[in-house]
């Protein structure tokens, strides 16, 4: 089980909250440097872009890339790019720049009612489009992504996942911070071969609940001290991890 950590980016330029992007750098170095104490891989987001766009705007596509590649050239991890709200297209042109390991697709294939919108899956647009830019980087699709409304049966979305060329699956909470349903979990790892990873409210409190049943969880919230990343729970769940590992050996 590898454990994978979610880089918050601080919002970046034309975002409404933005203050500073020489801020944003240097705390997204600092956070990258934490993460690398116990993580595996880290995934990049704009976190701080809120409200978010469904079509990012070109100078976060610029910002993000300079980012991504000085936290994959000073830890040395792999880096995923996540660009909020699903813009896998941006996501990977940014993949593309500074080659980056994966993306994160919140809605690959059918579609759902967000905050943002209608999030409507382009799957064969963006499979094309990996594929026009010559981008290596896999595609980890979110499973009923989190905050939003799904027409479709969980079964609905595993049946039809092989078509979509996913390399990667995710199963979410409701929200951000919120548990995994363990039966869904379940679900998903019984009806398919790909790897599964948990996107949402994993702690120490629950992590044993997931050994066994994934290949990777994906970690924010719980990483978080005061809005940066504090080191010392970046090592504890990374620690604990490695322990029921051995434990389940």
């Amino acid at each position: 089980m590898i454990i994978i950590g979610v880089l918050h980016l601080d919002p970046l330029p034309s975002s409404p909250l933005y203050e500073s992007y020489e801020k944003t750098f240097e705390n997204a170095l600092k956070d990258a440097k934490a993460l690398a104490e116990g993580c595996d891989a880290i995934i990049i987001e704009n976190y701080g872009d809120k409200p978010f766009l469904k079509e990012v705007d070109r100078v976060t596509v610029a910002c993000m890339s300079v980012i991504a590649w000085e936290v994959k050239r000073e830890t040395g991890l792999p880096v995923g790019i996540n660009v909020l709200r699903n813009d896998p297209f941006s996501a990977l042109a940014i993949a593309k720049a500074v080659n980056a390991d994966f993306v994160r697709v919140n809605q690959l294939y059918f579609a759902s009612l967000s905050p943002e919108g209608f999030l409507e899956g382009k799957a064969g647009e963006i499979l094309r489009y990996r594929r026009f830019i010559d981008c290596k980087a896999k595609i980890y699709a979110d499973v009923k992504v989190k905050h939003a409304h799904h027409f479709v049966s969980l079964e609905d979305y595993l049946e039809n996942v092989e078509r979509c060329l996913a390399d990667a699956l995710i199963v979410t909470g409701t929200a951000t911070g919120r548990e995994v349903d363990v039966e869904e979990l379940k679900a998903v790892r019984n009806l398919t071969n790909l790897p599964v990873f948990v996107g949402s409210g994993v702690k120490p409190e629950n992590l044993h609940r997931y050994v066994g049943l994934c290949d990777g969880v994906i970690v924010g919230t719980y990483f978080k001290k005061d809005g940066r990343v504090d080191v010392e729970r970046v090592r504890r769940l990374s620690k604990l991890r490695d322990n029921l590992i051995k434990s389940n050996k």
